[in-house]
């Protein structure tokens, strides 16, 4: 499986991993448990939230990580978790997964919801 990042999540993600040291090796741990379930749909179901039915013409699905935890945040509030959104590119035979392409990554407090505008411009037709 691919692991892909947009620019801009590279950026945030580059911001947010001076803040918080265990980010990094926090956010690989979830890369190992989205090659194994690209949806979290087992991990995690009650976490995760699909968000492309909110646009026409999006060519994948996108996902919300409501609930990312950082081991570098304390505290067990809603405070405490980050947020990611990703999708997942199929092969054509739609069995495999060719790739996960990190959207976007940020704080509860410090953004209330996910950049509709850059979903939009990457991933619609």
């Amino acid at each position: 499986m691919e692991f892909k990042k947009l620019v801009e999540f590279d950026k945030e993600f580059k911001k947010l991993s001076k803040k918080y040291h265990s980010l990094k090796l926090d956010f690989e741990d979830l890369k190992k448990v989205l090659e194994i379930d690209p949806k979290l749909s087992i991990f995690w179901e009650n976490w995760v939230k699909r968000i492309s039915w909110l646009w026409e013409n999006v060519k994948y699905d996108i996902f919300k990580i409501k609930k990312f935890r950082c081991a570098s945040i304390s505290g067990n509030s809603k405070d405490s978790w980050l947020r990611i959104i990703y999708t997942y590119i199929e092969k054509e035979n739609k069995i495999e997964f060719q790739a996960i392409e990190f959207i976007e990554i940020y704080h509860k407090n410090n953004k209330t919801n996910h950049d509709i505008d850059r979903i939009k411009k990457k991933y619609s037709d």
